[in-house]
């Protein structure tokens, strides 16, 4: 995860006003008017349902397994980063004397309890390769012999993809190198020593098998040019593999996530690397915000406004951080606890957004109309193929409250409800006003009140339920006196441990 004191912003002469032809409407006076043909889409909608951890808690003894909140918001991907030991290279591999061909000089007891969690429930794996944040700084080094990490790594891949040592077939396709190597938290090493440890693990990996995916670097700062284009530079001179290049950003806004998206893509089409993929393998919103904005509406607000902007990113997977966290009051009361669900498995408000997507990937994937803000209010509206259900997500993430209007044209079908589900600090996603009709256009007005989520679901023979009731925030994570100390406090704890 990012913890960087200035969290990577792109600087404005990157950003660049359109990048779909999906039709962005604009604000008409003080409201904000959504035209929707039912029988008009563009694509389907791009649900990011990936994320960091989990099924399984972090904490044994206090946590709960996830699984079943994460089927029910439609997670796919789940990527092994801080799971805090298992999975990890220390841990796998723990005597670094020890023959790399020999099976009994590995310890996959605790690794395979995580990746078989991940696996049974029929989630995919996104394997990160190196070691979860720690204080320890041993594992901050660069391994010691690049040759034998990479041999270690390549066995990894054996035991989980093709039986080696008593292991799996769980076809992972996934391999992410290191994590976020501009941070002396994670690697005391030069920029030229991770291109080094890079080059000779994505080679002996590729040469095991090329059909899995190998990339990198997992930057924390996109505006970093020794982990953007220098990198970028070494990978193509040197004719390295780069199947997919990975980068993190926790912002202030979803724009900056947007852009950092689109600079990314544009980088790698500098480089001849087309065909690269570009993965955000961790993404929230501002990490020294105080705990009470991860945990709630103005975090869903964010979280939803983030899904809307990604339809015009150019990604292929974006990982949220995290899942699940374990129970540490210290990292709530520094804002460090950036879960969707808490450790008992109860959600969190901005969960609800994913669930909200969740519905409208299935019942309304096609994507009929979009509009993005930074600050403000973000919509997108799906269809389903037939034109009989439309679904409509409106976001306002700290933008003044909103008036919006709603035109709905040619409605397949009779005897339609349209329902209203809110998502705020009141509301967890449930039905405020529903409204029967009969004719094939419809309209609604209504208005959206700062850091907020509506949810518009219209259909003639299903209605989603209303999401579970949330996680009340502790009363002292709501002081707002308190924000400038432990905001000073975390950005000094940060600095230290990783630079």
């Amino acid at each position: 995860m990012v913890r960087h004191g200035c969290f990577a912003v792109i600087i404005s002469f990157l950003l660049i006003p359109s990048f779909s032809a999906i039709p962005l409407h604009h604000l008409e006076h003080e409201e904000l008017v959504i035209d929707i043909d039912a029988h008009i889409h563009h694509g389907r909608v791009k649900y990011f349902a990936d994320i960091n951890d989990g099924p399984i808690p972090v904490n044994k003894k206090d946590g709960k397994n996830v699984a079943r909140q994460y089927h029910e918001i439609g997670i796919k991907y789940i990527r092994t980063h801080d799971f805090y030991g298992p999975t990890d290279i220390s841990t796998i591999f723990p005597n670094w004397s020890r023959d790399v061909d020999n099976a009994s000089s590995y310890n996959f007891s605790s690794s395979d309890e995580v990746i078989s969690s991940i696996a049974k429930e029929n989630f995919r794996i996104f394997y990160r390769l190196g070691e979860s944040a720690s204080d320890n700084d041993s594992k901050r080094m660069p391994p010691a012999n690049f040759t034998k990490w990479a041999e270690v790594c390549k066995h990894i891949v054996m035991h989980y993809n093709d039986g080696w040592a008593n292991g799996y077939h769980y076809n992972i396709t996934y391999w992410e190198i290191w994590n976020e190597p501009d941070l002396k938290g994670f690697w005391n090493g030069s920029a030229e020593q991770y291109y080094h440890l890079y080059e000779i693990t994505a080679r002996t990996l590729k040469s095991y098998n090329d059909s899995i995916k190998v990339g990198g670097p997992c930057t924390s700062d996109v505006t970093n040019e020794n982990y953007t284009t220098r990198f970028l530079d070494y990978v193509v001179s040197h004719n390295i593999p780069l199947d997919f290049f990975s980068w993190h950003l926790y912002a202030n806004s979803p724009s900056q996530l947007l852009d950092a998206s689109l600079y990314i893509r544009h980088i790698l089409d500098e480089h001849g690397l087309k065909d690269c993929e570009n993965i955000n393998t961790e993404w929230n919103i501002n990490i020294l915000s105080p705990q009470r904005d991860k945990d709630n509406a103005k975090n869903a607000a964010f979280t939803a406004s983030s899904f809307i902007a990604f339809q015009n990113s150019s990604i292929e997977h974006a990982f949220r951080y995290r899942g699940t966290q374990d129970n540490s009051w210290l990292i709530k009361l520094l804002g460090f606890d950036l879960s969707l669900f808490t450790e008992e498995g109860k959600y969190k408000t901005p969960a609800l957004s994913y669930l909200a997507m969740h519905y409208m990937e299935e019942h309304a994937p096609f994507l009929s109309s979009l509009h993005v803000e930074g600050n403000g209010v973000s919509y997108m509206a799906s269809v389903s193929e037939d034109g009989s259900r439309i679904a409509v997500l409106i976001s306002n993430f700290n933008g003044d409250d909103r008036a919006y209007k709603i035109n709905l044209r040619n409605v397949n079908g009779k005897a339609h409800v349209s329902a209203c589900y809110v998502i705020d600090d009141f509301h967890h996603l449930e039905v405020v006003s529903k409204e029967n009709f009969s004719s094939s256009n419809y309209s609604m007005e209504n208005v959206i009140k700062k850091n907020s989520v509506h949810f518009i679901f219209i259909s003639s023979n299903f209605l989603p339920e209303n999401g579970p009731e949330t996680a009340k925030i502790p009363f002292i994570l709501r002081l707002k006196f308190l924000d400038p100390f432990l905001r000073l406090l975390g950005y000094f704890i940060l600095g230290m441990i990783f630079g």
